[in-house]
């Protein structure tokens, strides 16, 4: 695919993602219909489907694409606290740019759906095990912790800066969680 298609079906993408917030702003996602969804996004039914193949997935797209899926991969975290603190920095960071959007997630009824994005992440994105965890309930401890202080830290101004929270969630975390700590 050349340059110059990819930049279009990327920019129609984002336009459909931008659609879907706009419609989020008066409905719930379940009440959105494909039709509405496309006239406010400005493009062709067959782009659409060409694209996604449902509103959730509109959601997935949108995230991966803030936490840099489709970016080069990282060096995976080795779990000490100053790490953890750095790359949880950068996720806050991400979305701190994108409050009104993840805000709308979550006052649209779709709180459930953040939670399971993030609990999901690794297994989404072919990461194998980045966690030295072997009890099953840390991951979605963690993973919803991290949601609710996101979601708590925009909703209310995020008035501290994103590493100075991250360190400050890092260090509510039990030992247990970090291969330095043990």
């Amino acid at each position: 695919m050349s340059k110059g298609l990819s930049t279009t079906k990327q920019s129609v993408k984002d336009q459909i993602v931008t659609g879907l917030f706009k419609e989020l702003e008066s409905r719930p996602l379940s009440e959105i219909p494909v039709a509405s969804l496309i006239k406010t996004a400005g493009v062709a039914r067959a782009s659409y489907y060409r694209n996604f193949s449902s509103k959730e997935e509109i959601l997935n797209y949108y995230l991966d694409q803030l936490l840099g899926k489709n970016q080069a991969p990282s060096m995976p975290t080795i779990w000490t606290r100053e790490e953890a603190a750095a790359k949880i920095a950068d996720i806050f960071g991400v979305l701190e740019k994108e409050k009104s959007r993840f805000i709308l997630l979550f006052q649209s009824g779709l709180a459930s759906y953040a939670f399971d994005y993030f609990g999901s992440f690794s297994d989404r994105n072919g990461i194998d095990s980045p966690f030295p965890w072997t009890d099953e309930y840390k991951l979605p401890f963690y993973s919803g912790a991290l949601t609710s202080v996101l979601y708590h830290w925009l909703q209310t101004g995020a008035k501290q800066p994103a590493d100075e929270l991250a360190k400050h969630f890092v260090s509510l975390l039990p030992d247990s969680f970090f291969i330095d700590q043990k």
